[in-house]
């Protein structure tokens, strides 16, 4: 990584460091910062394209209800009465 090293730089709290003059262990966890950073943003784009996907498919399904597809269950049936009878 010395040759990919050069020209690149770590920002912390306390200053800016050249990754160039970092240790091996240095430069090599540097290496995975930037592969888990790349696989981070690539995850997050899933995630989006997954999400909007989801959305997409509900549209879709909501799209294509009618009433008659509805389900009443037993206790809103009973509440449903219930109500009428009030009336």
């Amino acid at each position: 990584m010395s040759e990919e090293a050069k020209g690149w730089t770590f920002t912390a709290d306390d200053g800016t460091y050249a990754v160039e003059k970092f240790t091996d262990e240095g430069k090599l966890a540097f290496n995975l910062l930037l592969e888990t950073d790349k696989e981070l943003r690539a995850a997050q784009k899933t995630v989006a394209k997954l999400d909007m996907a989801l959305r997409g498919f509900n549209s879709a399904v909501a799209g294509q209800l009618t009433k008659d597809m509805l389900v009443v269950e037993e206790k809103e049936e009973e509440q449903l009465e219930f109500a009428g009878f009030a009336s």
